[in-house]
């Protein structure tokens, strides 16, 4: 900055083990996997809220604890350092790959779930942050509900992202290994069918040796000549 050098000591607040490593992308995924935009008292104490997980006042599944920090705000406070410290976070550039990042997913939960604007909060929400309440600080002014929106479709831009993806659980795996099993044994099933098929087949046949052979057919020619022999 203009008076002081941008300080980072990332992971160094020893005094709070829970802030000494970043959001991991399973994070990312269950904070996605939250359907509801804001739940009561829509405020960083909401619990199974989309709006307070991205934030990071809950944990990434969305319950709501006091001791807990996930994603954006573990984000500031691993920096540890001018990033960490609300109001001067914006000197360090860190912070416009972060908000920026937050963004991408807050843009892709509303492509997943199409919400509209019914779900974000008209009434009782901080002050500011209601439906119908002016975005600060920008100018013209713009409501929080006109930009309740995906952006690629609105906004004129869009975000590049390989989204991170559930793992499955032990009861998916164990549910997936037996469909291959069953799977494989019906198609090992139908290829001994097939191959007991045509050898019950050619069994057949050699026990009928005259299906083999082959007859000569006459034509009416023939049968004149045989028949003049036979007169003679």
């Amino acid at each position: 900055t203009e008076t002081n050098p941008i300080s980072r000591n990332p992971a160094g607040n020893v005094g709070r083990p829970m802030v000494q490593t970043l959001p991991q992308p399973q994070d990312i995924v269950d904070c996605l996997e939250i359907n509801t935009f804001d739940t009561p008292p829509y405020y960083s104490t909401s619990s199974r809220s989309f709006r307070n997980t991205i934030e990071g006042y809950s944990a990434p599944q969305g319950m709501y604890d006091p001791v807990v920090r996930s994603l954006h705000n573990l984000a500031h406070l691993f920096l540890n350092g001018t990033g960490g410290q609300s109001h001067i976070s914006p000197n360090d550039p860190i912070f416009v790959v972060l908000h920026t990042f937050t963004d991408a997913i807050f843009d892709e939960w509303l492509r997943r779930n199409s919400p509209g604007e019914v779900v974000y909060p008209e009434e009782n929400a901080p002050i500011g942050h209601n439906r119908r309440f002016n975005m600060v600080p920008f100018w013209p002014p713009v409501t929080n509900a006109e930009m309740f929106v995906p952006a690629a479709e609105n906004l004129g831009y869009s975000y590049e992202v390989q989204w991170p993806t559930r793992a499955f659980n032990v009861s998916e795996i164990i549910t997936i290994a037996i469909v291959a099993v069953v799977l494989a044994a019906v198609a090992v099933g139908g290829v001994t069918a097939c191959v007991m098929g045509a050898r019950s087949y050619r069994s057949s046949e050699s026990l009928e040796p005259l299906l083999g052979d082959s007859f000569r057919r006459y034509s009416e020619d023939d049968r004149r000549t045989e028949k003049s022999q036979s007169t003679v």
